[in-house]
């Protein structure tokens, strides 16, 4: 079934252009980092954003849903056209040899994805807004709340995790700016005034939340697959990487 977030992140899969300039985690000798991406998607807010999110927009979920189903069973009589040893599924070597006699099939599967993937960013297009200005009031207080760690625990500079070949788990404040951002914002609106239009900041941001939740749902594929002993989950989406220097979590 496609959940809100899973939608999101097919929908924003492309490696993210933008990039959040913040913090990392961790403190030694007045030196810290701290992960944005990583304080935002476990904060309180986004949590209770996620879901007021899938709440609201739950008519629009089933519909896409239902969107995706028609399209699969639009596309499967196409499919078996190019299953020609009759495994029901098309390998690389079937794929391969359509893309090279030109079938005209390839461009009617093209065309029912698109009508499909068309229609499901409508959709989706009043959910995501509505993520975005959740994670843009979220952002306007990381900075106070980066603050406060930053002065009780006296630290000089913070850098971001990917700066350092190493760092000791000590050094990492991503936490305490998430309890602290907890404390000052724990719950956000998700309806946004009409003439509202999210900042770039907002966008890359929610781009990396949705490449984490990538990451999570393919750890849980490959967790289930282990459990089934099943082969091996396929590769990680491309550009999918787990923000700060911690692997992102399966929830």
């Amino acid at each position: 079934m496609i959940t809100k977030k899973r939608i999101l992140a097919a929908l924003l899969a492309a490696p993210a252009a933008l990039v959040v300039a913040a913090p990392a985690h961790a403190q030694v000798n007045g030196i810290a980092t701290a992960s944005p991406v990583r304080v935002i998607d476990s904060s309180k807010a986004f949590t209770a954003a996620q879901q007021q999110i899938q709440t609201t927009y739950k008519a629009a979920f089933d519909q896409i849903n239902a969107r995706r189903q028609a399209a699969q069973k639009e596309a499967e009589p196409l499919l078996a056209q190019l299953d020609t040893n009759k495994d029901k599924k098309v390998d690389d070597a079937e794929l391969k040899a359509a893309q090279a006699a030109k079938n005209p099939v390839l461009d009617k599967i093209a065309a029912i994805q698109n009508a499909a993937n068309t229609d499901v960013q409508k959709l989706s297009n009043p959910a995501a807004r509505a993520e975005l200005f959740a994670i843009e009031s979220i952002l306007r207080q990381y900075e106070p709340a980066q603050l406060r760690v930053v002065t009780a625990r006296k630290i000089s500079v913070v850098l971001s995790p990917e700066v350092f070949m190493y760092a000791p788990d000590s050094a990492d404040i991503s936490d305490a700016i998430t309890a602290e951002l907890d404390k000052s914002v724990p719950t956000v609106s998700i309806q946004p005034p009409a003439d509202w239009q999210p900042a770039r900041e907002t966008l890359a941001m929610q781009q990396q939340l949705a490449q984490i939740e990538q990451i999570r749902a393919y750890q849980a594929a490959a967790q289930q697959q282990r459990a089934a002993g099943a082969a091996p989950a396929p590769a990680a989406p491309a550009g999918a990487k787990p923000a700060g220097n911690k692997p992102a979590e399966p929830r």
